[in-house]
């Protein structure tokens, strides 16, 4: 149920996250009928934010659609000349 994005942080699995092919098919989410009924309109929250494909959440996510924006910045030059060229002077 919880996915570790990175080392020490987990978050809610969403459906499109990476895990191991030994539980396919094993449960993401408690079965309503196994938690307080005060905690259903989580379960309701969290159905709504898994729902939808991976592609339309890439899509409309606006960090993700910067992506590539800023390939022609150095197309003519090489990274490490680039950041040399810039540091010139600096004392």
């Amino acid at each position: 149920m919880l996915y570790e994005s990175i080392p020490g942080r987990r978050r809610l699995f969403r459906n499109g996250d990476n895990y191991d092919p030994g539980r396919e098919g094993a449960k993401t989410i408690p079965a309503s009928e196994d938690i307080p009924p005060k905690y259903a309109v989580l379960l309701d929250w969290y159905r709504d934010w898994n729902q939808g494909s991976v592609e339309d959440r890439i899509k409309n996510d606006p960090l993700l659609a910067l992506r590539g924006s800023g390939k022609g910045l150095w197309a003519d030059e090489h990274a490490d000349d680039y950041v040399r060229r810039l540091r010139e002077g600096w004392e």
